[in-house]
């Protein structure tokens, strides 16, 4: 028997839904991450009041309240339990309430942001780290510890070349106001570069506004020709 125009439709309706909840299924088991059994911290006090936290703070978001400081709080406790074991697990789940707060504000938040930044990058994924950090920066331009932290993970964990670090060091000199840690920062870059020409003009810059000292300008430059004399 043909099948009419309405029960292909119908059966096209049906597909799709099917498909809408297989797919939904395969986000969930994707981006869920289990919460372990309160007894892998036996025997540390201090680790299960910090895991009691985050269940508490979990439960006020579930019962309906999105309030920040409850995913701050939230991702703050499985941090701590994170940094204090080592274990993978517990910053995945501090990256996920800090996921959960940047959905609610529409990636809004530049704490979140960097929160969930530096969360990534612990648990080496850098791309992620990335992302986060461009986009902090791009939503509050003019606050250098976000290129600070940009910059770290360029150089010390993606590996940048020097030319797209000092380009995102010179983008945020014109975007910050001040900026006396970007070029502090830059100074010690150039130095590790072996490009002394330029980090002495760094310094000049600091030492002209008062940053560092007369004492820790020299100090610097004589570091330098000990190191020029070494490598003769």
């Amino acid at each position: 028997m043909p099948i009419t125009q309405k029960q292909s439709r119908a059966l096209i309706l049906a597909v799709l839904f099917v498909a809408i909840l297989l797919g939904g299924g395969l986000y969930y088991m994707v981006n869920r991450v289990e919460i372990p059994d309160r007894t892998r911290l036996s025997g540390k006090p201090e680790l299960e009041a910090s895991y009691d936290k985050a269940l508490k703070h979990k439960a006020i978001i579930e019962a309906g309240t999105d309030e920040n400081g409850n995913y701050l709080a939230e991702g703050a406790a499985w941090k701590m339990i994170g940094d204090a074991t080592k274990d993978v697990i517990w910053h995945k789940l501090a990256l996920k309430a800090y996921e959960d707060g940047i959905a609610v504000t529409d990636e809004k938040n530049t704490l979140f942001l960097t929160n969930a930044g530096q969360i990534a990058e612990t648990i080496g994924d850098y791309d992620k780290a990335k992302d986060y950090y461009e986009m902090a920066i791009d939503l509050s331009p003019g606050d250098v510890s976000y290129y600070l932290m940009y910059i770290h993970l360029m150089r010390y964990k993606l590996e940048a070349k020097p030319d797209e670090i000092l380009a995102v060091y010179a983008n945020a000199v014109e975007r910050v106001l001040g900026g006396a840690d970007l070029i502090s920062s830059r100074s010690q870059y150039f130095k590790a570069l072996g490009r002394y020409d330029e980090m002495k003009k760094d310094l000049e810059l600091l030492l002209k506004n008062n940053v560092i000292t007369q004492a820790q300008f020299d100090g610097e430059l004589n570091e330098v020709a000990r190191i020029k004399e070494n490598q003769q």
